[in-house]
């Protein structure tokens, strides 16, 4: 296969597992073209894969060419005025188009992008003179920075085109949860536009162009999907690979980034990650340099690198979206709170259950506006009701937030840590033997 957009995950073949995840999404692209598909967002934990799986829709898509035409945006993690976001958006959706359309992978990547007028004359040199209205409409929009009119216009172009040419197109919008937070409607950059996601209300019902979102920041995209879009979104929820696939991804990455490991490591290695390919990947390329991933005490030093040091890939991941919340809510209540959720994390608390068993000098308002704050950046969930709270369930976050916090709660020595992994370990490698007999 051909592989039109440049993935990041690199080499095509690194790319692994995932087949059930492809297998729907696949069918749901080949059920646009029946208008049987509704819009649907992809929820998981940064480093869990959306990306690349979007990419590889993508890729597969184009490179099929039979009926649905893909376009890939990612929104990016930094302030933009509205007016240069429309721009930026509404040329990405164009240049993916008329590279579909002409089967020319270089308009994927085009010189001078943000140029109408080269836009205009590339859709004229392949033949698709009707984008050229649209595309002077969005240029006029842009040069006289009108700014409801100009969003209406590029939000639904993709609708618009569509139904203008019979066609279907599949819009995958990657990191949807910054649409509301990094949008402004100044170029000073002080005013918000607090309802660009709000306003999908009625472009997310269209199934000649669904769209297909996915958000990092799992609380806070299902936030704004639930009160701002209602019952627009099917949740399809990206878990951890299956035992066989998380196997095949560490076997692979270890001969691509030359890193010896043996049957045995190899199987506590996917016990105790969990089947999270970020971990695997982490644990692989750690930049511990006392790395051997061929003995348990190997793997539990890298394990606990990863898990506490400060160049480990795994703590650095985890302490972004620590650093989302705490500056808002930076005291020991919170911190104790996480810390308790971690513990016991295969159950669930109601508030008052924390506010009596912790002894949280709060009111249950003041508890409650705590713990969204923390279901909002994913450091801990929001359980069946509203009134129930759980950990992530991930015994790897546990230790890496133990390692920054427990000793400011209790008493704590972060050597525990690696005794916890050993004993993990060891336990993983008795339960396979049991298992062998």
């Amino acid at each position: 296969m051909d592989y039109a957009y440049k993935e990041r995950i690199g080499k095509p073949e690194l790319f692994t597992g995932r087949k059930e995840e492809l297998a729907f999404f696949l069918k749901w692209i080949a059920d646009i073209k029946e208008e049987k598909s509704q819009s649907t967002a992809i929820l998981a934990r940064r480093k869990m894969g959306k990306t690349a799986l979007l990419e590889r829709l993508f890729n597969i898509t184009f490179y099929k060419n039979d009926g649905a035409i893909p376009f890939y945006y990612e929104i990016k993690e930094s302030d933009v005025w509205l007016v240069d976001f429309c721009r930026d958006f509404f040329l990405t959706f164009i240049y993916q188009y008329i590279a579909f359309k002409s089967r020319k992978s270089e308009y994927l990547t085009p010189e001078g992008k943000n140029n109408f007028k080269k836009a205009k004359a590339s859709a004229v040199n392949e033949g698709l003179e009707y984008l050229t209205g649209i595309i002077e409409s969005v240029e006029y929009g842009v040069d006289h920075e009108q700014i409801d009119s100009l969003w209406e216009t590029v939000r639904t172009a993709p609708h618009t085109i569509a139904a203008r040419q019979k066609e279907f197109i599949v819009q995958m919008i990657d990191e949807f949860q910054f649409m509301n937070a990094l949008i402004y409607r100044d170029k000073e950059m002080k005013i918000l536009a607090r309802n660009l996601a709000g306003s999908y209300l009625g472009t997310a019902e269209s199934k000649i162009a669904p769209l297909l979102v996915s958000g990092s920041w799992v609380g806070w995209l299902m936030k704004d999907l639930s009160s701002m879009l209602p019952a627009r979104f099917w949740n399809k929820y990206l878990k951890p690979m299956p035992e066989n696939e998380a196997s095949e991804t560490l076997y692979k990455y270890s001969r691509f980034f030359q890193v010896p490991i043996t049957d045995e490591t190899a199987y506590l290695l996917v016990g105790l990650t969990e089947g999270n390919p970020f971990y695997i990947s982490a644990i692989i390329r750690s930049r511990y340099q006392g790395k051997d991933l061929t003995t348990l005490d190997g793997i539990s030093r890298t394990l606990e690198f990863e898990t506490l040091n400060d160049e480990g890939i795994i703590k650095l991941s985890w302490m972004e979206y620590i650093s989302k919340a705490f500056p808002q809510i930076n005291d020991r209540n919170a911190k104790n709170i996480v810390l308790h959720l971690s513990k016991y994390k295969n159950r669930e608390f109601t508030r008052k259950e924390l506010l009596e068993g912790l002894k949280l000098e709060m009111t249950d308002g003041e508890l409650e506006k705590k713990l969204k704050a923390l279901v909002k950046v994913d450091i801990i969930k929001q359980g069946q009701t509203n009134y129930d709270y759980s950990g992530v369930g991930d015994n790897i976050f546990d230790k890496v937030f133990r390692g920054v916090y427990e000793k400011e709660i209790r008493e704590f020595d972060v050597k525990v840590i690696k005794e916890e992994y050993i004993k993990e370990l060891e336990e993983l490698r008795t339960s396979k033997g049991n298992w062998e007999q």
